[in-house]
């Protein structure tokens, strides 16, 4: 097995009267799961990925800003929950303004978890959260022949309840009539049940390893029930540097039982392609800096009623505002040599004149930054996707 260490911090206090948890536990589930997509070990090879069991798309909207991914399907059989919530995945406004670095499709889809189908080809990660839960024997035992026999995803992500932790949940208010947490809940494993399950499954594929870990921690003194939601991460051995012990199966075969799955969505999100060159990049930097300054500098000869025809620019003041964007002494007098700028005494010198400069303002160099701090609230008030779902 490897490991995975999560970042997200979160408090659990239990009192005589309940238990809570800071944050809730379904956005636990969310952060962990970013986390584990945006792995250094695997991330960059993340290019497709598809969620079963999306329902009301929550989660899109956290996995929708990962830059490096450029394919979504997002799979469910309930139709009407999907009809429900489609436009959910469309574009914003900001996004039309600030766009993504690298295309991506998003496709909704109805379909069975169990069913292979010619959209899930290609597929690098699979993400199914509190999901295999609300299925059947006969659908979770195909679940795996999906997954990891015809997808062959390098990456799978698997959650569900602990049924160890229920002794904590009974002292407050007893399970429901199905002795489970959810009227919809086909069975609640505990953490023995889960991993012998990932066991049986990287025994009868062995190119996958996995971990186990979790979220919603139990509170002080009631360690041994382990997690609220127990997580497995199944990841493909090359992915982990390691020998494949099967070659992958090219072009695998579609069962021939399976229920094609249903197109009833699908939107591309607007990208810009970045073509100029590194120096380019930089030199569009440099410009807006001068033009900062200049302007700041103008600003001081109205307040003080002055008025020179130069304006100066220590380069090094140059260089430490740039620094972040790779920029060094030696490019930055380069470019300002190539770009007929005077330098003097290790400064450059600005031309103040009432005339409009031949460089633009910032923001037209720059139509991707320059937006960003004013895109954030914007897009916090229109994304209202976290709305607490059910435990």
């Amino acid at each position: 097995m490897f490991s995975h260490k999560f970042i997200c911090g979160s408090l659990t206090k239990m009192t005589e009267t309940g238990i809570t948890f800071d944050p809730p536990v379904y956005e636990q589930r969310y952060c962990a799961t970013i986390q584990i997509m945006e792995d250094a070990r695997w991330k960059d090879q993340i290019k497709k990925v598809v969620e079963f069991g999306c329902a009301e798309m929550r989660f899109f909207q956290l996995m929708r800003r990962i830059e490096t991914i450029e394919h979504i399907g997002l799979v469910d059989i309930d139709k009407s929950l999907l009809m429900r919530n489609l436009t959910s995945v469309n574009p914003l406004v900001s996004d039309y303004i600030r766009s993504r670095a690298s295309p991506l499709k998003v496709q909704i889809m109805q379909g069975n978890v169990a069913d292979s189908s010619e959209e899930l080809r290609d597929t690098d990660a699979v993400i199914a959260i509190e999901l295999i839960e609300h299925v059947y024997d006969d659908v979770l035992a195909k679940i795996p022949v999906n997954i990891f026999g015809f997808m062959q995803p390098k990456l799978v992500v698997f959650s569900t309840p602990n049924s160890d932790f229920n002794v904590i949940f009974t002292r407050f208010n007893p399970l429901l009539p199905n002795g489970f947490r959810h009227e919809d809940h086909k069975f609640e494993w505990s953490r023995d049940e889960f991993k012998n399950w990932c066991l049986g499954i990287v025994e009868k594929y062995p190119n996958y390893m996995f971990s186990l870990t979790g979220v919603g921690n139990p509170p002080k003194e009631y360690e041994s029930v382990g997690h609220v939601s127990q997580i497995a991460i199944f990841v493909r051995k090359d992915m982990l540097e390691m020998q494949l012990v099967n070659p992958l199966v090219s072009n695998p075969n579609i069962d021939r039982e399976s229920t094609p799955y249903k197109l009833l969505h699908a939107v591309e999100y607007p990208f810009y392609v970045d073509t100029r060159t590194e120096k380019e990049k930089l030199w569009t930097e440099v410009e807006m800096e001068l033009q900062r300054f200049k302007r700041h500098f103008k600003s001081s000869e109205i307040e003080e009623d002055t008025y020179q025809d130069t304006c100066i620019m220590p380069i090094a003041v140059l260089l430490d505002r740039l620094e972040h964007v790779g920029a060094t002494k030696e490019l930055i007098e380069e470019l300002l040599l190539e770009n007929n700028l005077k330098v003097e005494n290790e400064c450059v010198l600005i031309v103040n004149s009432d005339e409009e400069s031949e460089w633009s303002e910032p923001y037209e160099f720059s139509n991707r930054s320059s937006q960003d701090a004013a895109l954030v609230d914007q897009e916090r008030e229109e994304e209202c996707w976290d709305q607490e779902p059910e435990s």
